[in-house]
């Protein structure tokens, strides 16, 4: 489970890798968001009795030291889970329905300073559905209409806590060359994994459901309370081989209403090698060039200063895999745009760093911290037979205007949309991202355990005694039960 927004602008976001949340999966998540085999209904009754159940439960708690380069520490715990049914597909139609919790059990004083609200929200505990759908799927055809998740690479889940973000509205998978899968998908909507060799992505959303809150808000985490008119997406997947070289290239287009047009891209290639080797690369890029829907919502976040947003992000990334593990150098660059937001930074209203960009770590990352860059090197090894998997990234960074450190880009008072007037040029940071998971199925099928450590150290702070605490801890705890 990774990364977090915030609801209405209303508590510091964080953002994560998604690492753990796949380390989850390797424990079980397939009954988590899984696929159920295809069951034709020849009734609505036989639908109905058909009915297939997946779920979770488990335990989290949050430690942070010197919370976003603050010396406040904090700290979150709470029991939850979730509990999804999906009924049989009758003449194609089915019905989803997912309920979440996250309970404190008041373990932390919600009047201790060191309370941190971002496991169960401002009053000790989430509930709610957030997925409520209708959905008709065929081999070549999937849509669904209602609450939902979806996975795309500026909407998505944020999946790291008991509550994922969800939308409200309608989306929708067309594959145009190849089939989908013949099962009955309960999972987010997306086209990851998506057997069909060319598939095309539709969305329109109205509402989203952050993780802090219990109820579908028509707002942004850029809006404060002001409602806006939702989003609109369109992505299209390839993948396929061309020669001995698989290769998967995907392109999007974003419309957030009111605030910015995005369009993001994606090339991936790996050249197997022999006895389980391969070497593999990908490119990315993402521009906003000079958009804004509308120009006073973006000069509320710039302190009237300006009311367009313009920005892009180039990134790179090669590496080796062998056997259990792999390697790579990874590298991002965002060129500053002057007189827009951020002076190039990156408007993503209904997302935070879940690993989009290449050099993504739990608190830092290129498209928040603005025009910059950022290099560095992630590994991945599996060990007793998959069942211990363990992350490793260390990533450097350059922000042209630093404030100590990304999670300071949450707050948008200063001149351009900066938390203040006062930062720090040039600014150099690191990130040392370390997780680890660990398959408990010998003991119980379905449990598993977790740990994701971050450490991000501020540099070149002389003279600006507001950013001298260092570094930013962050410690993430989870065992989970999936059934």
């Amino acid at each position: 489970m990774r990364n977090i927004s915030n609801q209405a602008g209303d508590v510091p976001a964080r953002s994560a890798t998604r690492k753990l949340r796949r380390a989850a999966c390797a424990a079980g998540v397939i009954s988590l968001f899984g696929l159920a085999p295809l069951a034709h209904a020849q009734s609505l009754g036989d639908a109905l009795r058909q009915t297939t159940f997946q779920g979770m439960i488990g335990a989290i708690h949050f430690d942070y030291a010197n919370n976003g380069h603050t010396s406040k520490s904090t700290h979150s715990f709470a029991i939850g889970g979730h509990l999804i049914a999906h009924t049989g597909s009758f003449n194609g139609f089915s019905v989803g329905l997912g309920g979440y919790t996250a309970q404190s059990l008041g373990l932390y004083s919600k009047n201790d300073t060191h309370y941190d609200s971002e496991l169960t929200g401002s009053y000790f505990g989430i509930q709610s559905f957030r997925q409520a759908y209708l959905q008709y799927q065929t081999p070549k055809v999937e849509i669904r209409f209602g609450r939902q998740l979806i996975q795309t690479p500026y909407a998505n889940q944020d999946y790291y806590t008991f509550n994922p973000r969800a939308f409200m509205g309608v989306a929708g998978v067309v594959n145009v060359l190849g089939n989908g899968s013949d099962k009955v998908d309960a999972g987010a909507l997306s086209l990851e994994d998506n057997p069909a060799a060319f598939s095309v992505f539709m969305t329109r959303m109205f509402d989203y459901e952050s993780r802090y809150s219990s109820s579908f808000t028509a707002a942004n985490r850029y809006s404060g309370t002001k409602p806006t008119n939702g989003f609109i997406a369109i992505g299209a997947r390839y993948h396929g081989d061309v020669g001995s070289m698989q290769m998967t290239a995907q392109a999007w287009y974003y419309d957030f209403y009111q605030y910015a047009q995005m369009v993001y891209g994606q090339l991936d290639v790996v050249q197997p090698l022999s006895n389980g080797q391969a070497i593999f690369g990908a490119v990315q890029a993402l521009t906003e060039g000079n958009s804004a829907g509308n120009s006073n919502n973006i000069a509320a976040l710039t302190n009237n200063n300006v009311g367009s947003v313009n920005a892009h992000v180039y990134g790179a990334k090669l590496g080796y895999s062998f056997g259990d593990g792999s390697i790579a150098l990874v590298g991002d660059y965002a060129p500053t745009e002057y007189n827009s937001f951020h002076h190039g930074g990156v408007v993503h209203p209904y997302n935070d760093n879940t690993g989009t960009s290449f050099t993504d770590t739990m608190q830092t990352g290129i498209a928040n911290l603005g025009p910059g860059y950022a290099y560095g090197v992630t590994t991945s090894y599996a060990f007793l037979n998959k069942k211990l998997k363990v992350d490793v990234s260390y990533i450097r960074y350059l922000a042209r205007y630093g404030f100590g450190g990304d999670s300071r880009n949450y707050t948008y008072g200063g001149a351009y949309g900066f938390s203040s007037t006062n930062y720090i040029p040039n600014q150099q940071l690191w990130a040392l991202d370390a997780s680890a998971s660990y398959d408990l199925s010998s003991v119980l099928k379905g449990l598993s355990v977790a740990e994701d450590t971050d450490i991000a150290q501020a540099e070149n702070r002389a003279g600006y005694t507001q950013y001298n605490h260092n570094p930013y801890f962050s410690s993430r705890f989870y065992l989970e039960y999936n059934f």
